[in-house]
């Protein structure tokens, strides 16, 4: 194609674009941030590990994405050209351009070309990367994402923990109101903090929606997310897992062969974002599209999930809250999860699964429990509600929450859910 046509074309996707935005109030509403209007384009250089590749747009509390599988070992040309190609095929990001572009021009809006994936309408800040797939060149999310609101001094002060290797450029997007309002902004690769001054950003701390996700060479990974209501924060959005884990988790494993317990992603297909289903507000728990699944394998073990709350107040009360469900049934003696909570942050995995003492003191199954189930309390798949009360010591200002399952024989778990509340701030 010519220079001028393709010049014309680029115009017209990117004005496009901007009216298509501007409509639905994603340019209106945006108070800060990074990111690019117009013709986005990513280049993944390295070779595909194998799996699922998911690509998600963070516009809305209920993502939608696109999915492929790659090859081991295949080339990222050959990977992001069937990744460029189902998003041309399907728009999954609900484009409203795309019909009326491709009968005026005859030709494709998303194209690829050695591995560089090019033509994504809108801001280039808001297509993530989640999935099994750990090659080509994504990086690792962050996790652990705490936010911490202070109505005496309108601030609302955030913590998370980068992955190993680090990023060029960390980024933050907060919504509110339901997504009716944006802002964002950039940091340093390595920052693992940021204060919201409420007096210049005007964000409803009944309805905020924070994400944190970094950038290395131009390819940014899934994000840390989390919903705040005043004085509970929690997770409550509907974003697909990377390597199986929920956005803000780690896998722990007592024993050295890990396969034994495996965290994957559970899909409630009927609450995803697809055509003609696009709206879901996921105000409760059960509306998440996503949940977690620990899985046993027949040679079983003991592991499971963590998540840390860092950044926390010494001497404050806080409430944790955690839905549990068995997916599967529990074999007697053999097999037991539960969920878990203490104050601290560095937890071993022998202290998670009850070997050692825990800060607290505690030791055993049943030390720090949230709730525990085994054969006398199947759920048989109906997830319950669990919560217990941790006021921090003065040389603490954190707690880690973990899911442990151990047994062995073939079994499954779900947790879909988690809060955390200052009772202390609550009371002031």
């Amino acid at each position: 194609m010519g220079t001028g046509k393709r010049r014309k074309k680029e115009v017209f996707v990117v004005i496009a674009g901007v009216i298509l935005l501007w409509a639905t109030g994603s340019l209106a509403r945006t108070y800060a941030g990074p990111g690019r209007m117009g013709m986005c384009r990513t280049t993944f250089t390295e070779k595909a590990s194998g799996g699922t590749l998911i690509m998600w747009d963070n516009l809305n509390r209920n993502a939608p994405y696109v999915v492929i599988e790659t090859v081991a070992g295949e080339s990222a040309e050959t990977a992001i050209a069937r990744l460029a190609n189902v998003i041309e095929e399907t728009n999954p990001f609900h484009w409203g351009i795309t019909p009326m572009s491709a009968r005026k021009f005859k030709e494709r809006i998303v194209t690829s070309s050695g591995g560089e994936l090019q033509g994504l309408v809108g801001s280039c800040g808001s297509y993530l990367f989640a999935g099994t797939e750990t090659g080509l060149g994504i990086p690792r999310p962050p996790h652990s994402l705490t936010a911490n609101y202070d109505p005496k001094l309108k601030k609302i002060a955030l913590k998370w923990l980068n992955p190993p290797g680090g990023y060029d450029e960390i980024r933050i997007v907060f919504n509110w109101s339901n997504y009716d309002h944006a802002g964002g902004d950039g940091l340093a690769g390595d920052a693992e903090s940021y204060v919201i001054d409420l007096d210049k950003i005007p964000a409803n701390t009944g309805d905020l929606d924070i994400l944190v996700f970094g950038i290395r060479n131009d390819i940014p990974s899934n994000a840390a997310a989390i919903h705040i209501n005043n004085n509970i924060q929690e997770e409550l959005y509907g974003f697909p897992f990377s390597s199986g884990l929920a956005p803000n988790w780690q896998r722990w494993s007592l024993d050295a062969n890990e396969a034994g317990i495996k965290p994957q992603m559970g899909i409630r297909n009927e609450l995803t974002d697809v055509k003609g289903r696009r709206y879901n507000s996921i105000e409760t728990a059960d509306k998440k599209p996503f949940y977690q699944i620990i899985e046993s394998s027949v040679q079983g073990g003991t592991g499971g999930v963590y998540r840390k709350f860092i950044g926390l107040t010494p001497g404050h009360t806080y409430r944790v809250k955690a839905r549990m469900a068995a997916l599967s049934e529990l074999k007697g003696k053999k097999q037991s999860v539960s969920v878990h909570a203490s104050a601290g942050c560095a937890l071993s995995p022998r202290q998670m699964a009850g070997l050692d003492a825990l800060p607290c003191g505690k030791k055993g199954s049943a030390a720090c429990k949230l709730k525990n189930a085994d054969s006398k309390t199947i759920t048989k798949g109906k997830y319950g509600e669990y919560s217990d009360d941790i006021t921090l010591p003065q040389d603490s200002n954190s707690i880690t929450v973990w899911l442990r399952y151990t047994g062995k024989g073939a079994g499954s778990v779900g947790l879909d859910w988690i809060s955390l509340e200052d009772l202390s701030a609550k009371t002031k």
